[in-house]
């Protein structure tokens, strides 16, 4: 049996015509279709629903609270009932004729994953600009240097696999990101063979690109995570270039409050605005790492004030140990530049080991 992962985001518009000409395509081969939807604004999840009502083998997930294409495939996958698993996006730039053949190749050739190319012989990206088609060739070749199974197209987001195959690698999975066969070729074990089929990449027929800035970011976040992830987590690396960020917030509130108190900070070596800069730094460091660097445990309405307090309360004690070391440090000579710099690198530390135990603790 067949199952088919449809991952949707505000393809209301799409979503009947593609299922219609789904049902034509795997007539005759026992399918199911699971609709994923991310809760998407235009209502998808309800037209899918309604034909769902209609058809006994499409099926609905409806996501609340949860995003991302890769969580969307891999919820999708462990729903399925199929031994052969597939995803397609649901804009139409798939050839979705290709689904038995990739069907076949994973079931018929016993390959461990089937993958429409666009790189492989007979392939072809259709109508991209230069500008794009040069974006996704720099991705793809950073992707291949991470992949245990050698593909031409590692990006492709049509392909087909064996449940088995898939099961053994799902705990190693990283459900961030929106490239889930990357993740599937760089986990892979030693052995698994892959076939690719040609394909042209089509034109989307309604609606807009999901290919945002933020998509691409979080791809460079997944290389960097796979590279190197387990000798510096990435979170760390990302807190800390909002620690950096941090500091020039620091700086930039004890200079503006030094300068509003004029000659009087002068007489208590500035206390006032070390501490000023100190909490200016705390607040953004907490709603920055709570939108990017704990985006996977992102607090909201009541809890993100509860967390904001708790980071507070707990930064406190990283905030005494950043006023004792600039203090110190001025005291014996150091600049105010460095001494403030210094301070508070030792509180961004400490501020991220407590963060993550305390505030973020998923």
């Amino acid at each position: 049996m067949l199952s088919v992962v449809l991952p949707t985001y505000n393809e209301k518009e799409n979503l009947p015509e593609l299922l219609e000409k789904l049902r034509g395509i795997l007539q005759g081969l026992p399918h199911e279709v699971i609709v994923v939807d991310d809760n998407s604004p235009d209502g998808t999840w309800k037209v899918a629903q309604e034909i769902a009502a209609q058809q006994e083998n499409v099926r609905v997930i409806r996501r609340v609270g949860r995003r991302g294409l890769s969580s969307a495939v891999i919820e999708g996958f462990l729903a399925a009932k199929g031994d052969v698993l597939a995803v397609a996006d649901a804009d139409g730039q798939h050839d979705l004729s290709l689904l038995t053949k990739l069907y076949d190749a994973v079931k018929g050739a016993k390959v461990g994953i089937a993958v429409g190319s666009r790189y492989t012989e007979g392939g072809s990206v259709g109508q991209w600009d230069e500008r794009r088609h040069m974006m996704s060739r720099i991705a793809t070749s950073l992707a291949m240097r991470l992949c245990r199974v050698k593909v031409t197209d590692p990006m492709s987001g049509f392909f087909a696999v064996d449940r088995v195959a898939f099961e053994e690698i799902l705990p190693r999975l990283n459900p961030m990101g929106f490239k889930i066969l990357l993740d599937l070729l760089v986990h892979a074990p030693a052995g698994l063979t892959v076939k690719e089929v040609p394909f042209t990449f089509g034109v989307r027929t309604h609606g807009e690109s999901k290919l945002s800035r933020r998509v691409q970011v979080e791809f460079l976040e997944y290389l960097y995570d796979a590279a190197f992830g387990r000798i510096i987590p990435l979170t760390l690396v990302e807190y800390c270039v909002v620690g950096v960020l941090g500091v020039v917030v620091n700086l930039a509130a004890y200079f503006a409050i030094e300068k509003v108190m004029g000659e009087s900070s002068a007489t208590f070596l500035p206390a006032l605005p070390v501490l000023a800069g100190i909490e200016a730094a705390i607040v953004f460091n907490f709603f920055l790492n709570n939108a990017w660097t704990f985006a996977y445990a992102k607090l909201c309405g009541l809890r993100a004030v509860t967390g904001f307090m708790k980071y507070n309360i707990i930064c406190a004690f990283g905030a005494l140990a950043n006023f004792a070391v600039t203090t110190f440090l001025y005291g014996n000579g150091m600049s105010v530049i460095v001494s403030l710099a210094v301070g508070a690198f030792l509180g961004m530390i400490w501020n991220y080991t407590i963060g993550r135990l305390f505030t973020w603790n998923v």
